[in-house]
């Protein structure tokens, strides 16, 4: 559920009096301020009255410093209340089914996996419609023939099928605010294995088959954390990549504490060891969506240069992207071979 915090008349009286050298047209009766869903601004919303007729403001061209000061004193001046973008709550009713419906882990062509497809091409088919609306709607307003252009273009991008969907579009659905709904469509899509993509989950289940979900992500938590290979999540990027999380193997390899690491970036760190290695490492991450047994070097404590054979994964959650990494000190001749499907699952909340 979202948020919009709406400044009425009153409010705005009272926000022109806080801020009379700021510029707020008069005729200005209205502005709403919506949220995303994790509370952060998303877009202003104005209407004037013109000639007795409601009209809509163009936010866009308020100054920068006005804009501000609206987002600021929102919480204090505005009232809040709860909304739902037309057509989303559809998508979600549809996902709550979704998550509903059994699933067959082994990627075969069951019942189950069939009505989940039917489910994510018709939540998607709402989405894609939602985001042609806004783009089509802007394209249609704007005065600037060159914006007109590119929001058509944009428009005419939009993916047919959720199958086409990549990270390449994200821009494309968070221009239209969709993409928080095409991320977990396109997530439950790439749970099925469909064509052959790297997952979170797209391991095999080995063991039982009923087991619960709750108890397999317990299960998964536990394996990361005990652990004897030592684990590492972070963000993707060469430069600016960061510490999402590390096992206490990890840990104890690099001679590190995770107050240490917790949200650094990881060649300022001083463990990743810049190099054309690591580069050539994070392109098969990018284009292959993961590596095996990769020969490599990390820093350790007191600035040692330690070589490790280096598996990784490219995970996708909620249509954010994240590197795990399995590594294996090489001690003496002995290399410790690091299958990169037998990885465990992870970044799901154990619960």
């Amino acid at each position: 559920m979202n948020t919009v915090i709406v400044f009425d008349r009153h409010a705005l009286a009272q926000f022109r009096a806080d801020h009379p050298w700021l510029h707020l047209s008069d005729d200005v009766i209205e502005v709403s301020l919506y949220l995303d869903d994790n509370g952060a601004p998303l877009r202003l919303v104005g209407k004037r009255l013109n000639d007795d007729l409601l009209d809509e403001v163009d936010c866009d061209r308020l100054p920068a410093a006005t804009a501000f000061a609206i987002v600021r004193c929102a919480p204090a001046l505005g009232k809040a209340r709860a909304w739902t973008p037309a057509g989303e709550q559809d998508v979600w009713r549809i996902l709550q089914e979704l998550f509903d419906t059994p699933f067959d882990a082994t990627g075969h062509a069951s019942a189950a996996n069939k009505v989940r497809n039917d489910l994510l091409d018709q939540g998607y088919r709402i989405a894609r419609q939602l985001t042609l609306e806004v783009l089509n709607s802007r394209a249609i307003k704007t005065e600037e023939p060159a914006e007109r252009l590119r929001l058509c273009r944009a428009a005419g991008s939009v993916p047919r099928s959720l199958a086409e969907v990549g990270e390449a579009h994200r821009p494309l659905f968070m221009e239209a605010d969709t993409w928080r709904m095409v991320a977990v469509l396109r997530d439950e899509f790439l749970l099925t294995g469909s064509k052959g993509h790297l997952t979170a989950v797209s391991t095999p289940t080995i063991g039982r088959r009923d087991i619960p979900a709750g108890l397999q992500k317990v299960i998964d938590e536990t394996l990361f954390d005990t652990a004897p290979i030592a684990f590492s999540v972070s963000t993707t990027g060469y430069q600016d990549s960061r510490f999402i999380r590390v096992n206490q193997s990890y840990l104890d390899l690099v001679g590190r504490s995770w107050a240490e690491l917790d949200g650094c970036k990881m060649l300022e760190s001083g463990v990743a060891v810049d190099s054309a290695g690591r580069k050539r490492r994070l392109e098969l991450l990018q284009q292959q969506g993961g590596y095996s047994s990769e020969r490599a070097e990390i820093r350790v404590a007191g600035g040692g240069v330690l070589p490790v054979l280096i598996s990784a994964k490219r995970l996708v959650v909620s249509g954010e992207a994240y590197d795990l990494e399995a590594i294996s000190a090489i001690r003496g001749d002995t290399c410790v071979s690091l299958g990169s499907g037998n990885v465990v699952r992870l970044l799901q909340p154990a619960g």
